[in-house]
């Protein structure tokens, strides 16, 4: 549970206000508290200061747009970090590009030496692509470098610990994130950003059961009046994915155990083949066993490196295998993009437009655009 950080400057507390009154209560809030702190009617040492202090509250809980960002970003800051209303800064990728999928990411690194070691914590913004980079980069860090002083063993399970959570990217530092972008975007006109970084920020605060922002957060959202076209897809965060970078080290030496204890692995261990039985909601779905045997290709949404489209009118599997469930009819000259093969390359896992993963055999796919991809698409953006 979040604390309730609804008034972090205290214009709420000094016009003896709630964030619940209306512009005429709070305006005659304001007089009141105005006429008693009046230099001309009140002595007290500190009447000039409370007094320009009133008026400086006022002027921003008297403009309802001021007020709405004081507000939210009220939820995620306290009074000695809480920015300057009206100018905040956007935050941005590492590549410094405006970016719908960004959060901090926290990592913790071991650098031993001969006298010791010390925890290096690095807290950076940066979208899901970015981050898998830096998990692995840490975590290969620390797997083969993490060990080699005399009082690292503890803190490198410490550090891994902490990483293997922190990827989740769930805690009060991203709600700060999303919130703080969502208002941001909002000054700027942008409506598009500030609506989907209002709706991450709502679906994490859900998370996190801080009731007090859920409100505010819909409010906002309303407020922002977006109705687009078509569906927007709300940026994912693929928490299993960086996880699985994270066991890129001791995975690999479990492969290597079990090769030279058995001589080679079980098929226990390994589906035979791309089948395994896995139902949900009644549907044959791809095991996660399964799935981890596809090998990724880095694909951006915004290059067409990967790109293909269907040479004829076929099917989209939930798995790479026939018995899966169907997932989409494709039709010809569709384009998709490439997320992932078998190592047969006999099945091909793509992205569809709406953002959805499935499976089609690679013999219906040819490199290159077919028809031209619709706009807001998840396979290709110019």
């Amino acid at each position: 549970m979040v604390n309730k950080l609804s008034d972090a400057l205290g214009y709420y507390r000094i016009l003896k206000a709630s964030p619940y009154d209306d512009i005429s209560a709070i305006k005659r809030k304001y007089y009141e508290r105005a006429k008693f702190w009046h230099p001309d009617h009140n002595e007290a040492s500190n009447a000039l200061e409370m007094f320009q202090k009133v008026a400086v509250a006022y002027d921003v809980l008297k403009d309802e747009n001021l007020r709405r960002q004081y507000d939210l970003l009220s939820l995620v800051y306290r009074e000695k970090d809480f920015p300057t209303l009206g100018s905040l800064k956007i935050y941005k990728n590492q590549a410094g590009k405006d970016d719908k999928a960004l959060r901090v990411l926290r990592q913790r690194r071991v650098l031993p030496n001969i006298k010791g070691s010390k925890i290096a914590e690095t807290k950076d913004i940066c979208n899901f692509r970015e981050a898998t980079v830096m998990v692995a980069k840490t975590s290969v860090a620390n797997w083969l470098k993490g060990w080699w002083a005399p009082d690292a063993f503890g803190k490198n399970i410490a550090a891994l610990q902490y990483n293997w959570r922190a990827v989740a990217a769930i805690d009060t530092d991203n709600l700060q994130l999303l919130v703080h972008n969502a208002v941001a975007y909002g000054q700027e006109k942008n409506i598009e950003m500030a609506w989907i970084y209002a709706n991450q920020a709502y679906f994490l605060a859900e998370k996190l059961q801080y009731a007090e922002a859920q409100t505010q957060l819909t409010r906002y959202i309303q407020e922002l009046d977006f109705h687009p076209a078509k569906t927007v897809k709300l940026p994912s965060w693929q928490v299993r994915e960086l996880k699985l970078r994270q066991s890129i080290i001791p995975f690999s030496v479990l492969l290597i155990v079990l090769f030279f204890i058995g001589g080679k692995i079980s098929h226990e261990y390994i589906p035979q083949g791309y089948f395994e039985q896995r139902e949900i909601d009644g549907r044959l779905v791809a095991y996660d066993m399964v799935d981890a045997h596809i090998m990724k290709v880095s694909s951006n949404i915004h290059s067409r490196e990967y790109l293909y489209h269907l040479t004829q009118d076929c099917l989209f599997y939930h798995g790479p295998d026939e018995r899966y469930e169907v997932m989409k009819r494709g039709t010809k000259e569709q384009t998709v993009r490439l997320e992932g093969y078998t190592p047969d390359k006999k099945w091909f896992k793509v992205i569809l437009d709406n953002g959805e993963s499935g499976y089609i055999q690679s013999k219906y796919l040819q490199k290159g655009i077919g028809y031209s991809v619709p706009f807001g698409s998840q396979v290709y953006q110019d």
